[in-house]
């Protein structure tokens, strides 16, 4: 089906649009009005997260090899490729100190056999198999996101009655979370060029960090069903999430050091 809408625009202004970056304002207004685009859109951000799905870490070493390692089965220059990527990359090098710590208070028996040019045990394939599982499970937890950080909604502090009033009664907009030293403040309002839709704009600060700190930050908006925004903090710690329509939704902001999860974020039919 081809876009009918007045003011089309192409494929390259809705990639960028998703990539985040600064399109002319006709794009956000059509994309605001138009289903067929909006699907489109939609389309290419569920493509996007498969993608990251699967390129995640694709250049990281595999658990064995890095189990290997840590117990001098690897040497050369397969050695040498492991040690500079250790030193590059924070996800395997925590990885490592996870094994490090679990060999400290499980060390391996006494070595009585051979494996190529290493000496090992014969006894030893059940600690193997004992590191690689550790690994595995630390690599598993950085996939889904180890340091998830669920943000705590605060009390509702005292505002003008005009704000009080720019969402449906009983949602309690504004509102505020922490999430360690991450403080975000959301207020929903009805989209000004979609009727019957919403908006929900957020301002991310991060204690003792400039204002600008957290720009480029990528923002998720989700459902039950997966990923149905993906946005950017800007320069002054905003990132707006256009033409929504009634759900519960869940943001997840995908900070270095770990994703912040704001859940149950409800959103009703607008007046």
């Amino acid at each position: 089906m081809e876009c009918r809408e007045p003011g089309a625009i192409s494929n390259e202004e809705l990639i960028a649009y998703l990539e985040g970056e600064n399109v002319r304002p006709a794009v956000v207004e059509h994309l605001a009005r138009c289903q067929k685009c909006s699907s489109q859109l939609a389309s290419y951000r569920r493509m996007e997260h498969r993608l990251s799905q699967k390129l995640y870490r694709w250049d990281c070493p595999s658990n064995q090899v890095l189990g290997d390692f840590a117990l001098g089965l690897v040497d050369g220059d397969h050695a040498d490729a492991v040690q500079a990527h250790l030193r590059m990359c924070v996800l395997c090098s925590a990885e490592m100190v996870t094994l490090t710590n679990f060999m400290a208070a499980d060390p391996l028996p006494v070595a009585v056999g051979r494996v190529g040019s290493s000496v090992v045990s014969r006894n030893a394939s059940r600690s193997l198999q004992d590191i690689r599982r550790t690994l595995g499970q630390a690599r598993e937890q950085t996939v889904e996101g180890a340091r998830r950080i669920v943000a705590l909604l605060l009390p509702p502090q005292p505002g003008f009655a005009f704000q009080r009033s720019l969402a449906e009664p009983g949602l309690a907009w504004p509102r505020d979370y922490q999430a360690e030293d991450v403080h975000i403040s959301l207020q929903l309002e009805s989209s000004p060029r979609q009727r019957g839709a919403w908006q929900l704009i957020g301002l991310v600060t991060r204690q003792g960090s400039a204002i600008n700190a957290l720009q480029g930050t990528t923002a998720q908006l989700m459902t039950a069903e997966g990923v149905v925004q993906t946005q950017h903090i800007d320069e002054l710690g905003n990132v707006i999430f256009p033409a929504l329509q009634p759900t519960t939704y869940t943001i997840e902001l995908l900070l270095p050091d770990g994703v912040v999860v704001i859940d149950q974020l409800p959103v009703q039919e607008a007046r």
